[in-house]
């Protein structure tokens, strides 16, 4: 069991926050890109058009559902405890010294996706319905949207793209904390705010390349209003993207590459710098008490 059960989830906590904060308005860009049919233009041009519409407060709309969702707490902290349960098995360590393996890292990290996706999925559904330019009228602040959407979809709405959620996660946090584990034991990388910075960045972009078709996915099931009586057009993570890739072509299946990898590299480097830097700071603070 983790020796400092709450500086674990405060830094998960705090690095949350600054995940949120920092890439939010590129976050929304995101989501707009992915559920729309039409062709998308530049990342800039998105922005501006939010910025005019309603300033700063339009750019951050929905902000409250993404500082509020517990995805870097069960993400980071996540994986530091499930990094400790597989390097108690054999298989995943290096014989004589213990040390986990980069399969064993790997396991951690897809690991972490089901606690984390079952943690934040209501809080997608209503961060993605507040983000989608379709639902700008419809809902006034988060918590309306969220009380509407229970009210009209009922309360498992709340899980809407579960699974996609799911299989998004793990294949994002599997190649993320893998290729961290690697820069640390595989190339001597020593953690510090800027190393930390750099290689939370660099494994942020691999991981969303193999991680955007099942986000795709996850956006378009999420942002669907469920009707009594009506199939929904997106029900899975196989038949969505199967309908998008022929309704759309294959391209379709990374439609919002450049603000996902913008947004994933910016999230993910900041958070990492975060949750190292308290993990660090609250140790050296226990110590010296």
């Amino acid at each position: 069991m983790p020796k400092n059960i709450g500086h674990d989830i405060s830094a998960g906590l705090f690095a949350g926050v600054a995940d949120a904060m920092a890439s939010h308005p590129i976050d929304q860009v995101k989501t707009q890109f992915q559920v729309s049919r039409k062709p998308n233009g530049s990342v800039l041009s998105a922005l501006a058009r939010q910025y005019s519409r309603g300033g700063i407060q339009r750019l951050y709309r929905g902000i409250l559902a993404a500082c509020l969702r517990p995805q870097a707490l069960c993400m980071y902290t996540g994986n530091l405890w499930a990094m400790q349960g597989v390097g108690s098995m054999e298989t995943f360590t290096t014989a004589g010294t213990g040390d986990l393996t980069i399969l064993g890292s790997l396991v951690a990290g897809v690991l972490t996706g089901f606690p984390e996706a079952a943690g934040v999925t209501p809080f997608e559904v209503v961060k993605v319905r507040m983000q989608s330019l379709e639902h700008v009228g419809r809902y006034n602040s988060t918590m309306e949207c969220a009380q509407a959407l229970v009210h009209s979809e009922g309360i498992g709405a709340l899980y809407t793209g579960f699974g996609a959620t799911c299989a998004r996660n793990c294949m994002f946090n599997g190649a993320y904390f893998m290729m961290i584990h690697a820069s640390r034991t595989e190339l001597a990388i020593a953690p510090d705010p800027s190393t930390d910075f750099v290689v939370g960045g660099g494994a942020a972009f691999v991981a969303t390349v193999l991680k955007l078709p099942a986000d795709i996915a996850k956006s378009r099931i999420q942002n669907q209003i469920s009707k009594s009586g009506t199939k929904n057009k997106y029900r899975s993570v196989l038949q969505c993207l199967h309908k998008v890739v022929r309704e759309e072509g294959v391209t379709a299946l990374y439609k919002g590459f450049v603000p996902t990898s913008l947004r994933m590299m910016l999230g993910m480097a900041v958070s990492n710098v975060t949750f190292e830097f308290a993990l660090r700071q609250m140790s050296t603070n226990h110590e010296s008490e």
